[in-house]
């Protein structure tokens, strides 16, 4: 029954709702329409989640979001292994977190390689810059600042700013 009442919220939310235009509040119409249905497509899903339109998890089972955290505008999440997300984590428009890469074996056409899954943690107090690109198996710690268009390749520590190709320290927060 569980997963009858799953794939009804996926067609629901891919097929109405995710269209819905949401603002920066929770409270928004469109923001509590989605946060009703992911909490039957994500396996955590806190209080005051705002999933802004055009948002793209897959079938999002293996997501876990915690309370008053928002995923900006026409994000991707890639949920073949376990994404983490953090209490009041801020995230803007367009970006993507994957977690999954091609192997790179010798001797194995690429396009015969097997897919090699991570997990992504994003701790509490995140702010992920528009367009950031989140890469498969990185942890990134509590309070940390993503600027706009970075790939994050590494684990960011916490209370650090990073930014870039691939994304590097800029500074610590004060």
């Amino acid at each position: 029954m569980r997963n009858i009442a799953r794939y009804l919220a996926l067609f629901i939310y891919y097929g109405i709702t995710s269209r819905i235009k949401t603002g920066d509040s929770p409270k928004n119409i469109g923001a509590r329409l989605n946060r009703i249905l992911v909490k039957r497509i994500f396996r955590k899903c806190g209080k005051n989640v705002n999933i802004r339109p055009h948002v793209y998890f897959s079938s999002g089972a293996h997501i876990s979001i915690g309370d008053d955290s928002m995923i900006g505008e026409r994000s991707t999440i890639g949920s073949g292994a376990n994404v983490y997300i953090g209490n009041q984590v801020l995230m803007g428009p367009e970006c993507l977190i994957y977690t999954s890469n091609h192997g790179t074996k010798l001797g194995i056409p690429m396009k015969l390689q097997p897919y090699v899954f991570n997990d992504v943690h994003i701790g509490n107090d995140v702010w992920i810059g528009a367009r950031c690109i989140i890469l498969a198996g990185v942890r990134i710690e509590d309070g940390a600042v993503i600027a706009a268009g970075a790939v994050v390749s590494k684990n960011v520590p916490a209370d650090t700013i990073v930014g870039g190709i691939p994304a590097r320290a800029i500074r610590r927060r004060n």
